[in-house]
C-alpha cells in the first residue's frame, strides 16, 4: 500500500470501534469518534432491542460516560486523576 494512500486513509477516518462482551456474555462495541474540532469522544454501540419496524435503526450510539467515583469525601492534596471505565448499559439483543 502506498504512503499517499494511507495519508488519505487516515485523514478520513473518524474513530475507531472494538467487539467487545459485558460480565452477562452480551456483545457491543466500544470505542470513540473526533468531532469536527478532533475533540474525542468516547462512544458505545448497542443492538436496538426496541426495533419495531424496518425504519428504526439496527443499532443506537450513545456517549460512554465515566463511571462516577463512589467516594466523595475532599481530601486535602491532589491525588492523580485516574480515567474511569465507560459505563455499559446493558441490552437484550447481541450486537454482532
Amino acid at each position: 500500500m502506498s504512503t499517499n494512500t494511507n495519508t488519505n486513509k487516515n485523514q478520513n477516518e473518524l474513530g475507531a470501534l472494538w467487539k467487545k462482551k459485558s460480565k452477562t456474555g452480551m456483545s457491543f462495541l466500544s470505542g470513540y469518534i473526533n468531532d469536527h474540532d478532533g475533540q474525542r469522544i468516547d462512544v458505545v454501540v448497542f443492538a436496538n432491542s426496541k426495533k419495531t419496524n424496518e425504519k428504526a435503526p439496527d443499532y443506537r450510539l450513545y456517549v460512554s460516560k465515566p463511571l462516577e467515583s463512589k467516594t466523595s469525601a475532599p481530601t486535602q492534596t491532589k491525588a492523580p486523576v485516574q480515567k474511569s471505565k465507560p459505563v455499559v448499559e446493558e441490552v437484550e439483543d447481541d450486537i454482532l
